[in-house]
């Protein structure tokens, strides 16, 4: 299995490059993937600069078109991927409940995409596995100019888990997000 961080966003809300926040001393996105190198046999950076993250001891894969979105990124980052079965992860989670990624990884055999659910229809698809089958209707979907991930959820075989005992996911989209999680992280 892989693992792709997405980290081709603008951060728009945060007004600076979420990847590169400072957690504990290092990058966001070097504690991401210092907490999924025991999980994975490759990771792998799905952005739209590769010079940006070149500090990374992993393989960096630019956007084909940059500004589609995190759907191009997960298209992007599953072509460049050496295994079929491929967990993927926004630059802005922090933390990983490893029981409960095993639980997701526990159903990636049976399923195209395996993704949490954290209320009525309130998806979590940057943290969740989907396997390389489903390229060609992400294709699909951004020659229709549809960016959303959700809308590929119908077209797979997709399993959802519900996303229970969140007190661990954290997810920094904006200033305050991350003054939130650095306060608690300080406790």
């Amino acid at each position: 299995m892989s693992a792709i961080i997405l980290a081709g966003g603008k951060s728009v809300r945060m007004k600076e490059n979420k990847a590169l926040l400072p957690i504990q001393g290092v990058p966001l996105i070097q504690k991401i993937g210092r907490n999924l190198e025991h999980h994975f046999q490759e990771i792998i950076v799905s952005a739209q600069s590769a010079e940006l993250f070149d500090f990374l001891p992993y393989r960096v894969v630019k956007d084909e078109e940059p500004g589609q979105g995190p759907l191009m990124g997960v298209l992007c980052g599953l072509e460049a991927s050496s295994n079929p079965i491929n967990f993927v992860i926004a630059c802005d989670i922090p933390e990983i409940d490893v029981p409960f990624l095993d639980r997701l990884m526990g159903y990636t055999n049976q399923y195209e995409i395996v993704v949490p659910l954290s209320g009525e229809n309130k998806y979590e698809p940057l943290f969740a596995f989907y396997n390389k089958s489903v390229i060609p209707r992400i294709k699909d979907l951004l020659n229709q100019q549809t960016r959303r991930i959700n809308r590929l959820f119908p077209l797979a075989q997709t399993k959802y888990i519900p996303l229970e005992n969140t007190g661990w996911y954290y997810n920094l989209n904006s200033s305050e997000d991350y003054r939130r999680y650095v306060k608690n992280k300080e406790l």
